[in-house]
């Protein structure tokens, strides 16, 4: 969720919206809010640090077995303000090791400083996730679609028997109208995508009836992977629903919940993530990092973002450290000869597939667009790497544009990242292979891209 200028408003208004639609659905503790970091970060046209990833006010995490001396130490430092543990239901205490504590008006970044002094307490803030990876919005916002499904459906029944779980916005209502995210009988019948169904109507906007921001995303996810495997067993859940956002712990304790009840399927497909403080993995995510070490039958695949920077993205950056457990995917331009531009890059992104102008299944209705049209690249306005960029859309902010068959288009790191969850769990059906032996077979046939960073299947 990283801001590559100051001068850039999509974070900004984006963090406005994320704050309006908490409120409006009771998201967040007490008065709470989403603010913008690292500190320092401010208002845009400032001058000062861009605005990096958005996290909950009030608020700082640690592990539960430091949450007695970590509120001895804040007491110590300042007793004026109010300090205690958030309680989970007991039903989840053991899911999640870590513990949000309220603070109060104390200044979040002094507090874990002063935490992380301490021998072996880790403090950072709250995270807030985002399916939509990057500026806290997609690469693009989508639209009509000019063409035919991209990628293409596949006539071969590729993923069979191989089980998938999509954490992102859930499905809309009526989502199983398009063929490839239905059920299919036969003499070897195709399940039903499946997963949290939203209710009617509540991917529009109260007031006008426009698509909300960022609705669908969960939908158009599943439709590109099922596009590439067919046959995959498929859940989608709504990890993400704060218009496509969720706090770093409460995602996590979603994911560890469904897990519980469903079990750990072959893959786990994470078209989310954030920018973190400092850079640092996410505190809230260390569970599930331990026990996915525990579960070798599963792989992660998660997106790379879309801030066009090395920065880390968490936790698709685990990909360093734990190669064989997670693949991070990177977005591709159009024709396939380099990075898209909005796409992140670096040592820890594992490959790069197509991620700009995917055609999927969406949501019928009127979508009104949040930004201004440009006729330049917002990562690189002086020096287009390329042209024909995402970036550059003669659409208007205020514009409305119908999508009457529920196909949209749209761009970003969360569209490829379906795309290399569908090659793999297609090399699984053909080769018999594991999720990590199948991921790590068709990454040591990635090809090289020429003078941009990383590889691509």
């Amino acid at each position: 969720m990283r801001s590559h200028d100051t001068a850039d408003t999509r974070f900004w208004q984006q963090l406005n919206d994320l704050n309006v639609a908490a409120k409006a659905l009771n998201a967040l503790p007490g008065d709470s809010c989403a603010l913008a970091g690292p500190k320092g970060a401010d208002d845009p046209g400032l001058g000062r640090i861009p605005a990096a990833y958005a996290y909950l006010s009030e608020h700082v995490l640690v592990h539960r077995d430091n949450v007695d001396r970590a509120i001895r130490v804040i007491r110590r430092d300042d007793a004026s303000e109010p300090v205690h543990v958030a309680l989970l239901p007991d039903e989840d205490r053991d899911l999640i090791s870590v513990r949000r504590l309220f603070i109060g008006r104390r200044d979040i970044y002094h507090v874990i400083e002063l935490l992380n002094r301490e021998e072996d307490i880790e403090a950072t803030p709250v995270h807030f996730i985002s399916v939509a990876t990057g500026n806290l919005c997609s690469a693009d916002e989508p639209v009509p679609r000019i063409g035919p499904l991209n990628p293409p459906l596949s006539a071969l029944p590729h993923g069979r028997g191989v089980k998938v779980v999509v954490f992102d916005t859930g499905l809309v209502d009526g989502y199983d109208r398009h063929s490839w995210l239905a059920e299919i009988n036969g003499p070897r019948p195709i399940p039903k995508v499946d997963g949290d169904v939203l209710k009617p109507g509540a991917e529009l906007d109260v007031d006008d009836g426009s698509i909300l921001p960022h609705a669908g995303h969960g939908t158009f996810v599943a439709g590109v992977l099922r596009c590439v495997a067919p046959a995959t067993t498929v859940y989608v859940s709504d990890a993400m629903k704060i218009i496509g956002a969720g706090l770093e712990d409460q995602v996590c304790l979603v994911i560890m919940r469904t897990l519980k009840a469903m079990g750990w399927p072959d893959i786990i497909c994470l078209p989310a993530g954030t920018s973190t403080d400092h850079d640092k993995p996410l505190l809230g995510f260390s569970d599930f990092r331990r026990d996915l070490a525990d579960h070798p039958d599963t792989l992660l695949v998660a997106a790379a973002g879309n801030d066009g920077k090395d920065e880390p993205f968490w936790p698709a950056a685990l990909a360093e450290s734990i190669p064989d457990m997670v693949v991070s995917v990177g977005a591709l331009r159009a024709d396939g000869r380099g990075r898209a531009c909005f796409s992140n890059y670096g040592d820890w992104v594992s490959v790069y597939a197509p991620g700009e102008r995917m055609v999927n299944a969406f949501i019928e209705g009127t979508y009104s667009y949040d930004y201004d049209a440009r006729t330049t690249c917002r990562f690189h306005p002086h020096n287009p790497s390329y042209l024909g960029c995402p970036c550059v859309a003669p659409i208007s902010k205020g514009e409305k544009l119908d999508l009457p068959d529920a196909l949209a288009q749209w761009s970003g790191t969360s569209f490829a990242t379906p795309i290399v969850t569908g090659l793999i769990a297609a090399y699984m059906t053909r080769t018999g292979k594991k999720s990590r032996e199948a991921a790590k077979d068709l990454l040591q046939g990635r090809l090289a891209i020429p003078d941009l960073s990383g590889l691509w299947l």
